[in-house]
């Protein structure tokens, strides 16, 4: 192999999509918020868990209203997830879904981890909730 032709410029062209679009990425335009489905944008999926336990329905159960935060010692008795990015939640025993704190990688896997024990063992756990709804701590003994 030989390296003889190392000056000059590239002799070739970014490759073009089937629209005729170039797909260089040295374009100044933010990216794009919108789906494939019209009429929804990036801030209007709501990718949490759908469906209530038939208890939870039978007694018109809905999400309690938190203003600030506040320590629980609650029974977790489901846990939800879905393949995206830190994406879990949790059901308190008889009550409501509450998401688990997703900002930070090793604080996510630490607190599923802590909620699926809390779950398999059927131990009480004591969780911190904030006043956006999130599970922030959880201790399990």
């Amino acid at each position: 192999m030989t390296l003889d032709n190392l000056t000059g410029s590239p002799d070739m062209l970014p490759p073009v999509d089937a629209l005729g679009a170039s797909t260089s990425t040295s374009s100044d335009s933010a990216p794009s918020t919108e789906f494939d489905e019209p009429g929804l944008t990036v801030g209007e999926v709501d990718s949490g868990p759908s469906l209530q336990p038939p208890e939870a329905l039978a007694a018109g159960a809905d999400d309690d209203g938190v203003t600030a935060a506040t320590w629980h010692s609650v029974k977790i008795d489901a846990l939800w997830s879905i393949e995206e990015t830190r994406n879990a939640w949790l059901r308190i025993a008889g009550g409501a879904w509450k998401r688990i704190y997703n900002g930070r990688d090793g604080s996510f896997q630490a607190l599923v981890t802590l909620a699926s024990q809390a779950r398999q063992t059927g131990r009480t756990a004591q969780i911190r909730e904030e006043s956006d709804g999130m599970i922030y701590e959880i201790y399990l003994w």
